[in-house]
C-alpha cells in the first residue's frame, strides 16, 4: 500500500480471494441467530477501549492512508471514540415503535396487520477510501445491533487501518461473527453473489461502479444497498453576510480534502452579489496552504494519487465556457485548490459534480435557481444560505437532494447521521444505518391468540 503523502509503502497486506471468503462464510454462517443488546454494547464499549488505546497510531495511519491533515484525522477518530461511547443511548433513542393496521376500520376486527422487522444473517458492506474505518466501524455497530453478522471490505488503500480494526475487534470479543477482510472488490463481490450465507450487500463507494453492483446482487436474489458520490450545491442570497458565506464556502469545498459526499461542489449565488462572493472566494482560495498534512501549517493534504490529482485538472476544464480563476494546478498527488467560473447547465461539473478541493461559482436569479438543482444527477446534500424563511422552506421542497443543510458547513457530519438517497438506487432512502440493517416485513392475522413466541417481535402486547 503507498501512500499519497510520502509516495513509500505503508504496509503490506495479503488478499483475501473468492474462494476463501466464500469458505469464510460457509464455516460461520449456520442458522440464523441474534446476538443480545447487552452484549452488543458490552463488545462495543470494550471496542471503544481499544480505540482510545490505539488513537496516536490510528490518527498516523488514517494520515498516510488519506492524506487528510491532522486537525481532520484527529477529528475523525475521535468521532469514531465518542459513537462508540454513545451508541446505546443512539441506539435507545431510535427504536421503532410497534405498528398496528386493523384489516378495516368499518367495524371491529380481530385480525389485525402487524409491522416489525427481523435481522439479515450476514450483511456484507464494502466501503471507500475517503471514510473506510469510521463507516466500517458504523456498519459494525448498527448491524450486530440489528442482529446480523457482519463481513467487511475496507478500501485497499486503506488496508493498514482495516488491518488494525479487525485486530481491535477480535480482542474485543464480538457476540457475533465480524469478518474483516482485504481482498479485491471483484472477489468480494462474486463470494457475496455466490454465498446463500449474504443477505444483505452495501455498496459505498463510486457512482461508476454502483448501477452494475446492484443489477448483479438483485440477478443473486439479494438485498442490495447503494451509496456513491454526492454533488453538494449551495445557494445563498442577498440576505446573508458574504464574509462568513464566503468561509462557509471554502471550509465546505476543502474540508477532508474536498473528499466527502457532502462537499461544496457549486455555488449559486444571487446575482447581485455575484461579484463580491466570487472575489471573496478566490482570495480565500489563493490562501489556503498546501502541503505535508504532516506539517501542522498544512490546510490542504495531497489527494488519493497524482492520477486522482491530474484528472481533477482535467474535468475541471471540461467546459466551453469555463475559466479558472485560481488554482487548478497538480503536482504529482498534490492539486491547488481552484474556483471556477462560465459553468452551464449541461457541463458535466454541473450534472456530476467533482472530488476534490475546487469549486464552480455562477450568478442566478431566484426564479433560476431550481433548474440548476434539477440539472444535478447526484443530489444528496444541497445548502442554502438565507436569512428569508421563504427563500429557505421553498429551496427545501425544489431541491431534490436527501440532505438539506440550512446556513451551515454542509462538510461537518456526525457518525450519528442518517444515510440514504443515492438517486440511481431508489433502494435506500434516508434512515438510521440500524433501520437499514433490519428487515421489515408484516404478520398478518390473529398473533394475539400466541401470544409468547411474539412478544419480542413487538406486535404483541404486555
Amino acid at each position: 500500500m503507498i501512500s499519497p503523502v510520502t509516495g513509500a509503502p505503508i504496509d503490506r497486506v495479503r488478499l483475501a480471494t473468492s474462494e476463501e471468503i466464500r469458505r469464510t462464510l460457509d464455516a460461520l454462517g449456520g442458522p440464523p441467530g441474534s446476538p443480545s443488546r447487552a452484549d452488543v454494547l458490552s463488545f462495543l464499549a470494550r471496542l471503544h477501549d481499544e480505540l482510545v488505546r490505539h488513537e496516536p497510531e490510528l490518527v498516523r495511519t488514517t494520515m498516510l492512508e488519506t492524506g487528510f491533515i491532522g486537525s481532520d484525522c484527529r477529528d475523525i477518530i475521535a468521532g469514531a471514540i465518542e459513537f462508540l461511547h454513545d451508541f446505546g443511548r443512539y441506539a435507545e433513542s431510535q427504536e421503532m415503535k410497534p405498528r398496528v393496521v386493523p384489516h378495516s376500520f368499518a367495524a371491529p376486527a380481530p385480525r389485525m396487520m402487524h409491522l416489525t422487522h427481523r435481522p439479515y444473517r450476514w450483511v456484507a458492506a464494502m466501503v471507500p477510501q475517503n471514510a473506510s474505518l469510521t463507516l466500517g466501524i458504523t456498519i459494525i455497530a448498527s448491524a450486530l445491533y440489528a442482529g446480523s453478522r457482519v463481513l467487511l471490505r475496507p478500501s485497499l488503500q486503506c488496508a493498514s487501518s482495516g488491518v488494525l480494526l479487525a485486530e481491535l475487534v477480535d480482542r474485543s470479543g464480538p457476540p457475533a461473527p465480524v469478518v474483516i477482510l482485504n481482498c479485491m472488490a471483484r472477489d468480494f463481490l462474486d463470494a457475496c453473489y455466490q454465498s446463500p450465507q449474504v443477505d444483505m450487500l452495501h455498496y459505498i463507494g463510486s457512482n461508476r461502479h454502483a448501477m452494475a453492483v446492484l443489477q448483479d446482487a438483485l440477478a443473486s436474489s439479494k438485498q442490495c444497498l447503494l451509496d456513491g458520490q454526492g454533488n453538494g450545491v449551495l445557494y445563498v442570497d442577498d440576505s446573508f453576510s458574504m464574509a462568513e458565506a464566503a468561509q462557509l464556502i471554502t471550509m465546505g469545498a476543502t474540508r477532508f480534502n474536498g473528499l466527502t459526499c457532502t462537499s461544496v461542489n457549486g455555488v449559486l449565488a444571487d446575482e447581485t452579489v455575484y461579484p463580491a462572493l466570487r472575489d471573496a472566494l478566490v482570495e480565500a482560495f489563493g490562501r489556503l496552504v498546501v502541503g505535508d498534512p504532516q506539517d501542522p501549517r498544512t490546510q490542504i493534504g495531497p489527494l488519493f494519487s497524482p492520477e486522482h490529482a491530474a484528472g481533477l485538472a482535467r474535468d475541471l476544464r471540461n467546459g466551453s465556457g469555463v475559466r479558472v480563476l485560481c488554482g487548478g494546478a497538480s503536482h504529482g498527488a498534490y492539486f491547488v485548490p481552484a474556483v471556477v467560473e462560465g459553468v452551464g447547465l449541461d457541463d458535466v461539473l454541473v450534472r456530476e459534480g467533482l472530488f476534490g478541493p475546487a469549486v464552480w461559482i455562477h450568478p442566478v436569479r431566484a426564479d433560476a435557481v431550481f433548474d440548476w438543482l434539477r440539472a444535478n444527477a447526484f443530489p444528496l446534500s444541497d445548502t442554502v444560505l438565507s436569512t428569508r424563511p421563504e427563500v429557505v422552506e421553498a429551496f427545501a421542497l425544489n431541491s431534490r437532494a436527501a440532505r438539506i443543510c440550512v446556513n451551515e458547513d454542509p462538510s461537518v457530519e456526525s457518525m450519528f447521521e442518517p444515510w440514504g438517497g443515492y438517486p440511481p438506487s431508489g433502494l435506500n432512502p434516508v434512515s438510521t444505518w440500524i433501520e437499514k440493517y433490519r428487515q421489515s416485513y408484516q404478520i398478518d392475522g390473529r398473533p394475539a391468540s400466541l401470544a409468547e413466541p411474539f412478544r419480542s417481535l413487538g406486535v404483541v402486547g404486555g
